[in-house]
């Protein structure tokens, strides 16, 4: 029982000493500055994983829903150079609409192609980064060169962020941009 008794009277004097203590006012202004130093520290690494994390979406953001022009523009040159036949041979625009008709869209007129310049030859489906799409074969009278345009359907928004393009692939030029709410190609 003495222990028990001992160890109570202890506990008692201890809490009677430390009620008794009391920091010095060097020592409260050093423990706040302490507190605001580390809350300080604490808000910079807050702040700087959270741009981090912001910079890292966006970077995500960018690299995966933008199309990736160098693989469009390389399959275009691709099907520029395989010189595939056409399916539908025919000088008028409504011919190989009607007859390309599991597009999932109209085919449109584009207003950069110079309709005195270039004639139509006919045209055939193709696909270009997975989707359908519409190849169409057309030749300067004078020159005889061939150039082949394309059209796709793709999703609005990967449409609505799409920049005028123009690259040298393997020798073609092909050039993209975004019309009538469709992406065009005209490989040269």
């Amino acid at each position: 029982m003495k222990n028990d008794t001992d160890s109570q009277e202890l506990k008692q004097q201890l809490k009677a000493h430390y009620l008794h203590q009391q920091l010095t006012s060097q020592q409260l202004e050093q423990l706040q500055g302490l507190t605001v130093k580390s809350n300080s520290q604490y808000v910079s690494a807050i702040t700087a994983v959270a741009a981090s994390a912001i910079f890292a979406l966006g970077l995500y953001l960018f690299n995966f829903n933008s199309p990736d022009y160098t693989n469009l523009t390389r399959q275009i040159a691709y099907n520029h150079n395989s010189k595939m036949q056409m399916e539908v041979l025919t000088p008028t625009l409504n011919d190989v609409k009607g007859r390309l008709n599991r597009l999932g869209f109209n085919l449109v007129s584009s207003s950069k192609l110079d309709r005195e310049k270039l004639h139509l030859i006919g045209g055939r489906y193709c696909n270009i980064n997975g989707k359908i799409a519409a190849q169409m074969k057309f030749q300067h009278p004078d020159t005889k060169k061939v150039y082949t345009f394309y059209q796709a359907k793709f999703p609005a928004d990967i449409i609505d962020n799409f920049e005028e393009v123009e690259v040298l692939i393997d020798g073609v030029k092909v050039r993209l941009w975004r019309e009538k709410g469709l992406l065009m190609g005209l490989a040269f």
